[in-house]
């Protein structure tokens, strides 16, 4: 089943989930979830599914609260993600497209850890597109946003996620590193919009035998979306 049509990091996060589900119902947490449109087809495929989704963007999430208001398995509340409590509730953790966005990025991946179960998994996804922008005016957009985060307006925040550096902070939490991933080539990510479902599987599958064929870093120029797959281990140290 085709979950993001427009987007192979979403569609391949979604699918890996799949791949990992076990018997009895599973909770997933979307961390900066946006309007959470990518779980309605998800949640009517796998009825013992329910999400939960958090973001501080209000507007966003009246929007995906008007939507999903008859869809209980689908809760969006306004929160941020990086002070957010959650403690041994989900299977699952997802932050799609975010951490490009996200200005603390050890206190978000606390929250990640906090929430997910012993033996649970996360997909930590970020993009680099507004970074290699064409458009100058574009990239210059990244340093303002720093300047006014260091002043107190988080909103608008960008800055590229350096892979290296988010894996050192991944590990020093104490996640497992499973897998990275990088998806959505960019000469044909734009080709695909309203493309036929059989156009969109052909590029999903071109990305997919790319994974298994090059390492994240040769890939990085031209696929610019990553995931970063990781597990908090059954068992883990009482004090973090």
């Amino acid at each position: 089943m085709i979950y993001s049509p427009g987007n192979s990091a979403k569609q391949w996060i979604a699918l890996d989930i799949e791949k990992r589900f076990k018997e009895g119902p599973k909770r997933i947490l979307d961390l900066a979830c946006g309007n959470g449109w990518i779980w309605e087809k998800f949640v009517q495929a796998h009825p013992d599914v329910s999400v939960v989704g958090v973001d501080f963007n209000e507007r966003a999430i009246r929007q995906g609260q008007e939507r999903y208001r008859n869809v209980p398995a689908i809760q969006l509340s306004t929160a941020d993600a990086q002070s957010e409590t959650f403690q041994n509730a989900f299977d699952f953790v997802v932050a799609l497209s975010a951490l490009e966005h996200v200005v603390d990025h050890p206190a978000f991946m606390k929250t990640a850890w906090n929430a997910l179960k012993p033996g649970g998994i996360a997909y930590l996804n970020y993009d680099v597109g507004h970074f290699r922008h064409p458009s100058f005016m574009e990239r210059l957009k990244a340093p303002l946003s720093q300047f006014l985060a260091m002043i107190g307006f988080e909103k608008w925040y960008r800055k590229e996620v350096n892979d290296a550096v988010f894996q050192r902070q991944a590990k020093a939490q104490g996640f497992r590193i499973l897998n990275v991933r990088k998806h959505n080539l960019v000469l044909v990510k734009g080709l695909m919009k309203g493309a036929s479902p059989e156009a969109v599987d052909a590029w999903y599958a071109f990305e997919e035998r790319l994974g298994e064929l090059f390492t994240p870093d040769k890939l990085d120029p031209v696929l610019w979306s990553t995931t970063v797959v990781l597990e908090k281990p059954l068992s883990v140290p009482s004090a973090q």
